[in-house]
């Protein structure tokens, strides 16, 4: 009866023991297995969803009209990849262009699209900066004292989803003739 028992207690033992897999051991397998079976997980979003476009019309007290039209262009975008877990989140950011139209005294004396091949001409260092930048705003810069012969307006570039930017100034002149310079970025 000993050898009976002994027998019964040593094949109790051995068909309990499963190969030294505790419960967390088998629960990430079960985990890796899942993943394996899902293949790869991605999202994609693009900013602005649809095009968008706004309209802006100052009249300056020193004779100076101002017309900017911005627009998403919805051929262009900067790509913001980044993943979370097993998810790869795929942010477009669409490229913007601004069309600046400026009278004087009622008299058109210039018109010029805003976007990076524009930007590009007054420097050509923002070339790499331009592959993860998208074109912020275009706006009349009304902080500084105006003078009888001059317009400025502020054109602002960043990189999606961070703090970095880089903003310049156009400044133009009464005879339609403009400079753009860097202010910081």
């Amino acid at each position: 009866m000993n050898k009976l028992l002994a027998i019964l207690l040593i094949s109790l033992a051995v068909l309990n023991c499963n190969g030294g897999k505790t419960k967390k051991d088998t629960l990430k397998t079960s985990v890796e297995k899942f993943k394996d079976s899902i293949g790869a997980l991605e999202i994609v979003k693009n900013f602005p969803e649809t095009y968008s476009e706004t309209l802006t019309d100052t009249i300056l007290s020193n004779g100076f009209k101002v017309k900017i039209k911005t627009y998403a262009n919805m051929e262009s975008s900067v790509l913001n990849r980044f993943k979370v877990d097993t998810i790869t989140h795929k942010h477009f950011y669409r490229d913007f262009i601004s069309e600046i139209t400026v009278y004087k005294n009622d008299e058109k004396i210039l018109s010029e699209s805003i976007n990076k091949t524009f930007s590009l001409k007054y420097n050509n260092e923002l070339k790499d900066y331009f592959e993860i930048a998208t074109l912020a705003g275009v706006w009349i810069n009304d902080n500084e004292a105006l003078t009888a012969d001059q317009a400025s307006i502020y054109i602002m570039y960043t990189q999606p989803e961070t703090d970095n930017y880089y903003l310049s100034e156009m400044i133009i002149n009464s005879d339609g003739t403009f400079v753009v310079q860097d202010i910081e970025g």
